[in-house]
């Protein structure tokens, strides 16, 4: 029996209280919905914090209703903050069925010593709350890990982004496209690497 196309989820950054009109979140949705490829993009909870217990349980509760029979057939897409809560979902969740996948697009290490983003808990402090990158890979394969980053960010310098890149040990799957700031604009490298984790079904 062919098993179920996988659901692509957006992962907003914080800060969007309409999701669909924000970034370039309507867009791909559009994209993707137009091919009959399932795609969910819906309001996160608590938006302006994007705390990490209600977002990481948040998009938990989207993979099972997408997917009651396999909550693990999703593609993470995940932007900024979404980014981290994708992050800190596949440690504890694996991201598997028919296709693993997890999007990166603007993720950081730390919280840049940000009040506020320290407060939504994803960051490590210290030796406390690492990064558990093994179960991060043990839970969705190295080479279905797409990141994206630019070199004129202008909140999370590329050194962040490395330290994400190099913690999942990524090489050819890592994009660091230059001039895109913090991508609040649409891309259509973006299209291009959820196709190549389609078909991988």
């Amino acid at each position: 029996m062919k098993v179920p196309t996988p659901t692509v989820i957006i992962c907003p950054g914080n800060g969007c209280s309409n999701i669909r009109q924000s970034n370039w979140y309507g867009k791909i949705y559009d994209i993707l919905t137009d091919k009959n490829i399932p795609c969910i993009c819906r309001d996160f909870p608590d938006p302006l914090h994007a705390r990490r217990d209600r977002w990481v349980p948040f998009i938990r509760s989207v993979a099972e209703e997408a997917s009651p029979d396999d909550p693990s057939n999703v593609i993470l897409v995940g932007h900024s903050s979404g980014a981290q809560a994708a992050l800190r979902y596949t440690e504890l969740y694996p991201v598997h069925g028919a296709v693993l996948g997890a999007v990166l697009v603007s993720a950081t290490y730390s919280d840049l010593g940000d009040a506020h983003e320290r407060m939504s808990g994803y960051y490590p402090q210290g030796e406390t709350n690492p990064y558990l990158f093994q179960d991060m890979l043990t839970n969705c394969k190295q080479d279905c890990w797409y990141q994206f980053h630019s070199d004129d960010d202008p909140f999370i310098p590329l050194y962040e982004a490395e330290k994400i890149r190099n913690g999942l040990g990524l090489t050819a799957t890592y994009n660091m496209l230059p001039n895109r700031s913090h991508f609040f604009d649409y891309f259509d490298e973006l299209e291009t690497v959820i196709d190549v984790l389609l078909a991988k079904d």
